[in-house]
């Protein structure tokens, strides 16, 4: 059975405390929530239970005040993860946090993503979110590892004025977030983008590149959506309104490749990218890679065709044909081999190869 995680959380404000409920019992059937509307019901909860791994306390309460909430429950508790919400000024809410000793603090309204990530890192819960590949770094040096992903995707959020930014695994799952998506793209419609991007991913096998590089663009009447390659593992993903930040499609390669060039670095510090070697190892031959895309061409076909114009296609081949240099072993790499197309599928059946 996997560990229990107890949180408190101390808010008058009952639609807040909803919010938060929700939010924190979506990360897992591991996690127990109780909610106390002013101090002194706090602390009865706090006598009530053995353990409570983190509170999420409101700085101004009715009665007695967040402060006084943080001490006392850290008496009860001493191994108890603190973190401060509060309305009024950053100067007062970080002046209370020193004092109290919080591990984070947060200006109202909230950005419940970033609140989630937060309370998720300080539990010792991100390498378990990243992965089960063990890592030399000590919890300090992780946790500051992971923030600076987050940062990296805060900024590039920033920069493009964007919804949200996304770090997503190959089955889909979110495993890092900054903004809130509230329910604008579904599970199943995440995993569908990782079915698309699963097809460059054999794509790039088969011309047996190192690394994935390509990018996918979707755009409807209410967003858009832009999908980039990090790993086999990961992609990242920048959800925005309608239309991203106005910048030329160069300023927006050049900051996605920023900000996936500096979590790749941060990804392989942690241990959680496979090394080069691992890598290739696990790449298929052309034949094996060649039958899987055959197997499973007509639904990557299928998003192809519902999400990217003809122009769009287009455009985006010819950038990636700009960006990357053809595979060193091709003579021409516009024109299959007799034998290539009978690896394909694509020869007549029964037919020899031509002399």
């Amino acid at each position: 059975m996997s560990e229990q995680f107890y949180i408190l959380i101390v808010e008058d404000y009952r639609e807040l405390a909803r919010l938060l409920r929700a939010g924190i019992e979506a990360l897992g059937e591991n996690f127990v929530v109780f909610d106390a509307p002013s101090g002194e019901e706090a602390m009865l909860d706090a006598y009530r239970h053995e353990h409570i791994n983190a509170a999420i306390i409101d700085l101004r309460l009715p009665g007695m005040d967040g402060r006084e909430v943080a001490r006392r429950l850290r008496e009860r508790h001493p191994e108890i993860k603190i973190f401060l919400i509060s309305g009024q000024s950053e100067a007062e809410l970080r002046a209370a946090a020193e004092e109290v000793e919080a591990d984070a603090w947060f200006l109202k309204p909230l950005e419940l993503a970033d609140l989630l990530d937060a309370l998720e890192r300080k539990l010792g819960l991100v390498s378990s979110i990243l992965g089960d590949t063990p890592v030399s770094l000590s919890a300090a040096e992780e946790e500051r590892a992971v923030g600076r992903m987050t940062d990296l995707m805060a900024d590039l959020r920033d920069e493009l004025a964007a919804r949200a930014v996304l770090l997503l695994n190959d089955v889909g799952r979110v495993v890092l977030q900054a903004g809130a998506l509230d329910s604008i793209l579904s599970q199943e419609t995440l995993l569908a983008l990782m079915s698309l991007y699963a097809g460059g991913v054999k794509v790039s096998r088969m011309l047996h590149a190192p690394m994935p590089r390509f990018r996918f663009y979707l755009h409807t009447d209410e967003l858009q959506l832009h999908l980039t390659s990090l790993s086999r593992q990961y992609a990242l993903l920048v959800v925005c309104n309608q239309h991203c930040n106005p910048v030329s499609p160069d300023e927006l390669a050049t900051l996605m490749r920023h900000t996936v060039s500096g979590l790749l670095e941060v990804m392989k510090r942690l241990g959680i990218l496979p090394s080069q070697q691992e890598d290739q190892d696990a790449s298929p031959s052309l034949a094996e890679a060649a039958e899987e895309t055959a197997e499973g061409g007509d639904d990557l076909l299928a998003l192809l065709n519902a999400g990217l114009s003809a122009e769009e296609a287009e455009d985006f081949w010819e950038q990636l044909a700009a960006d990357d240099e053809p595979p060193t072993h091709a003579i021409n790499p516009d024109v299959l081999s007799y034998k290539q197309a009978q690896q394909l599928g694509l020869a007549p059946p029964g037919e020899e190869a031509p002399d």
